[in-house]
């Protein structure tokens, strides 16, 4: 079975609902429906405790290439500016490689 995907966001309704429409979609035809949430954190670096469960990646391995690349695009984009700010990398990086 071939699938096919639609990629879009939607914005969370009263009563916590959420309404997706699609050109594409037919009445009465079965879909899956993957939620991703962006989490909104002062803190960008991921500690044990806030690390995807085992659930979570595997829902994200099944996802299709396009839409999994576009979700590490979006990530990539968040973390570049705490990168760009956060020069303590660059200074372990520029040392000499000390052999014992």
């Amino acid at each position: 079975m071939v699938k096919s995907t639609v990629y879009t966001t939607a914005k969370v309704l009263p009563g916590n609902r959420i309404e997706i429409q699609s050109p594409n979609l037919t009445v009465g035809q079965i879909v899956e429906v993957v939620i991703l949430v962006e989490e909104v954190s002062s803190d960008l670096c991921i500690t044990k405790d806030n690390s995807p469960s085992l659930q979570e990646r595997l829902a994200f391995l099944k996802l299709p290439i396009a839409e999994r690349r576009n979700i590490l695009e979006s990530q990539t984009e968040r973390i570049l500016s705490h990168y760009q700010q956060d020069s303590e990398w660059k200074e372990l990086m520029a040392g000499d490689i000390i052999d014992y």
